[in-house]
């Protein structure tokens, strides 16, 4: 098990030997940087070097690179979505495979077991998991606070179950319609589920404007079904036309892309339910137009689509470099190239690694991330139930030395992060994001240190903003997470510092 609780340190006195870094944070707005690290839409970027060769100097002063919206090559994106923590998607994972589809499973609680016979299959299939609450209620019958924790708790606990990143959302029973008896509104499940870092998910087409969100805040693609419990070809081929027909029309806000499905339930009515299911996939496998994409994927490239940048060009000669900025990974939850177009058309495209890549016709070419900008390896929490003081944070058992603790005063209305390291190791690049159930109006503020060396400690006090004054936000405990990545002996990792603060039960 990976919780970890908080408890008093054995002796604190040595810690005044030791540097300590006080800083005062805010919360960060797209295009500033805090530190040092750039933030753009709240979400950590890098920059990135493309230098292309040209067949003569002229070429490459006018040469210009725009942002392709999907895959050279592809023009329709299309994935799998599958909800509940189900013994059943074991066969429809390896269903997908068989016919070169993926998807993504959207899972509430999982123990070890499932995660070693279920999970680790679904992986290994290219699939990707994600977030469906904890408990699985209708999310209007909840008030704000639970249901923020229902969110958020479910993500949290996955990512550190698995060590895999969720970030996309699928809502039990559906997006409900507002009314009179509603505890929660739909536009505050919106800003629930953009504060818990779930940026997408296979709802239905447009679901950012039924949550009052732009989007780019919730990536959702047109859904359709083939029956669930009696796949049949029919109602698959009617979903899949709407789709297109829907695409083709402009209707789609986030492009060209669909998804199928929503349970494992194929063997409800007949054993060979999954059979019948593959034959149907069959009749839309192996184009090559078609991306056949995890949603934590498309999700990460229209993100990447919309807000990654040219943002620098320097001519020598015939070669042309660029300057892209992009998101960073463990951001989006998925790893995935950047497609871009040159015009005029270069003779050869190279990466700052040297690593040369392959050029369409057209001047189309897709630029993978930097080798060092990967998912974390590992992800860990530490918990603080009792809200008590940040440096009395226990041990990460993922990181030994690492101490990450939160701890929120609400008469200050202060939230302090304490970190201490004693692994023995230089740790850098380390960048939070802080999410705050609804009773704070504001978003989620961005940190970042640039190092913290072995023996070191950093305290940091950060203003969450005001707080809702609203009876509905002063029942049900608040459940704050502070969300660290960082890299530690070359690696990538991720802690989930969290602090419960109790509040009278609805």
């Amino acid at each position: 098990m990976k919780r970890i609780f908080f408890m008093a340190p054995l002796e604190m006195v040595f810690s005044f030997l030791l540097f300590l870094l006080m800083l005062s944070v805010s919360a960060v707005s797209a295009q500033e940087t805090a530190g040092g690290q750039r933030f753009v839409y709240g979400l950590a970027q890098y920059e990135q070097k493309v230098v292309l060769e040209f067949a003569s100097p002229e070429e490459a002063q006018a040469a210009e690179l725009t942002k392709l919206e999907m895959p050279v090559g592809k023009t329709l994106a299309v994935s799998g979505r599958w909800d509940d923590s189900s013994g059943e998607h074991f066969f429809m994972s390896k269903t997908m495979a068989e016919n070169g589809w993926k998807g993504t499973f959207f899972l509430n609680k999982c123990d070890e077991n499932y995660v070693q016979k279920i999970v680790s299959q679904i992986i290994a299939d290219g699939n990707s998991i994600g977030v469906h609450t904890l408990r699985h209620p209708h999310l209007e019958q909840v008030v704000p606070n639970r249901m923020f924790e229902e969110i958020l708790g479910n993500r949290i606990d996955l990512e550190c179950k698995t060590d895999l990143c969720a970030s996309t959302f699928t809502f039990p029973f559906g997006l409900g319609r507002d009314t009179e008896a509603s505890l929660t509104t739909a536009a505050e499940q919106g800003i629930a589920l953009k504060r818990c870092g779930l940026l997408g998910g296979p709802e239905t087409i447009n679901m950012a404007e039924r949550m009052g969100l732009k989007p780019e805040e919730f990536v959702s693609p047109y859904r359709f079904v083939a029956d669930d419990r009696n796949p049949n070809l029919e109602t698959f081929e009617k979903g899949w036309k709407n789709g297109i027909a829907q695409i083709e029309a402009g209707r789609s806000t986030v492009g060209p892309y669909m998804a199928l499905g929503t349970h494992s339930w194929q063997r409800h009515t007949h054993k060979d339910g999954f059979e019948r299911l593959s034959r149907i996939l069959a009749t839309q496998s192996g184009k090559n137009e078609i991306w056949y994409c995890t949603c934590n994927e498309f999700t990460a490239w229209r993100l990447n689509y919309v807000w990654a940048q040219v943002c620098g060009k320097k001519v020598d000669g015939n070669r042309a470099e660029f300057t892209i900025r992009r998101f960073e990974p463990q951001e989006l939850g998925a790893v995935v190239d950047l497609g871009l177009k040159a015009v005029p058309t270069p003779k050869k495209a190279e990466c700052a690694c040297g690593k040369t890549l392959r050029v369409s016709e057209d001047g189309g070419f897709m630029l993978p991330n930097a080798a060092e900008q990967e998912l974390p390896k590992r992800i860990d929490r530490i918990d603080n139930p009792a809200n008590a003081p940040a440096d009395q944070a226990a041990e990460s058992a993922e990181f030994p030395g690492l101490r990450i603790g939160a701890q929120m005063d609400m008469e200050k209305n202060v939230l302090t992060v304490f970190i201490a390291n004693e692994s023995g190791k230089t740790l850098t690049d380390v960048k939070g994001q802080v999410r705050l159930p609804l009773k704070w109006k504001g978003g989620k503020p961005n940190w970042f240190v640039e190092k913290i060396e072995s023996g070191s400690q950093v305290l940091l006090t950060l203003d969450p903003g005001e707080m809702e004054t609203d009876a509905r936000f002063g029942t049900y405990d608040l459940l704050i997470d502070v969300q660290c990545d960082f890299r530690l002996d070359g690696q990538t990792g991720r802690i989930h510092s969290t602090v419960t603060v109790a509040q009278p039960a609805p």
